[in-house]
């Protein structure tokens, strides 16, 4: 992959890049607890770890919890509330699932099922730590922290102690340059693809409807 030609592989960083804790590349914690009472059935969406699950695979979310906006208000002034480019990590049965932040979201989420990840140094860059977090030499990292557990539970504790290998940040920079056009490819080639298919139907409708 190209995340492996640029930074090596992170099982034995074979380009021998500088090595740092997760917690000293960014913070590393939770949401505030939101008790049940303060849960209700409108407002702002409070996503479980099913929800972010959701938006990760499928880009969408059918919220069924909500707070309210004065209680979503109340958190996001205290700084409570993840801003863009922060990530979300999956803590609870499948771990170290990422997603990050984007300018358009507008919701909370349930702490100790879910971790967040957020004040990077400005040695890392979000989706560069996205992209580590699926590669299988990270992962056995991960996979390690659950030696003898029955339930798959990622601690905020675990996830600190988490070792990253840190490469050049222009590296870094290009690569996420190198996603972004990969990305608008796919969206023009869905598009393009998208018109076929209208084409088609409305063609199979002219010579058979």
């Amino acid at each position: 992959s190209r995340f492996i030609e640029m930074f090596g592989e992170p099982e034995n960083n074979n380009k021998a890049w500088p090595v740092k804790s997760l917690d000293k590349l960014c913070t590393v914690g939770s949401s505030k607890r939101v008790y049940q009472s303060e849960q209700s059935s409108e407002g702002v969406p409070f996503w479980r770890i099913s929800d972010l699950v959701s938006k990760i695979d499928t880009g969408t979310v059918d919220s069924a919890l909500f707070i309210s906006e004065i209680k979503y208000t109340e958190l996001k002034r205290a700084g409570l509330v993840p801003v863009t480019g922060d990530i979300l990590v999956t803590s609870r049965g499948t771990l170290g699932r990422c997603y990050i932040i984007q300018d358009e979201d507008c919701f909370y989420f349930q702490d100790g099922m879910i971790s967040w990840l957020s004040n990077y140094s400005e040695e890392i860059t979000p989706l560069y730590l996205q992209y580590l977090f699926t590669m299988s030499g990270f992962r056995k990292q991960i996979d390690n922290t659950q030696a003898g557990s029955t339930v798959a539970y990622f601690s905020i504790a675990m996830l600190k102690k988490l070792q990253v290998m840190v490469p050049d940040k222009a590296l870094q920079e290009q690569f996420a340059a190198f996603v972004a056009q990969t990305d608008k490819s796919k969206l023009a080639i869905q598009k393009s693809l998208e018109k076929l298919e209208i084409l088609k139907k409305s063609l199979m409708q002219k010579y058979f409807g």
